[in-house]
């Protein structure tokens, strides 16, 4: 079953110039992987920020997706209180894109469905663009009962 579903869109010009500001939210909203996995690509497309972008998108829309599964309740936790990087966009051996979300984060995304769903598993499904200057992603959550 479809619980949730969410987009993001980003300009990738604007969030390359705020990558390196200090202060910055993004500075630490990757792992070392999606920078690894950015930097390779780039050796092809000549742009890390269109891929960085994209993942930053996807984590935005995973936030999206949860919240529309949880709809009519509260958010299990505020933006301020998100750490972005437990929130993780990975390729597998063919580079098709994944979600893992890393605890505590993941304790809290499991108790908030079980509480509205029951037992079960949910698959976070993701998209990735770019192309003339914006990145985006669809993630898409899809709840699974015994």
């Amino acid at each position: 079953m479809i619980i949730g579903v969410g987009v993001d869109l980003v300009e990738v010009e604007s969030f390359a110039s705020q990558l390196d500001s200090p202060g910055t939210v993004y500075a630490h909203a990757f792992t070392g992987q999606e920078q690894r996995t950015a930097k390779n690509r780039a050796a092809v497309s000549g742009s890390a920020g269109a891929h960085l972008a994209a993942r930053w998108a996807a984590k935005e829309a995973f936030i999206k997706a949860w919240s529309a599964a949880l709809i009519a309740a509260p958010p299990p936790v505020s933006q301020e209180d998100l750490v972005w990087s437990q929130i993780e966009v990975v390729p597998d051996r063919w580079g098709r894109p994944s979600l893992t979300i890393h605890e505590p984060l993941a304790s809290m995304v499991t108790a908030s469905l079980e509480e509205r769903y029951g037992p079960g598993s949910t698959a976070w499904h993701v998209s990735l663009s770019h192309d003339g200057g914006m990145a985006m992603a669809t993630v898409l959550g899809e709840r699974r009962t015994s």
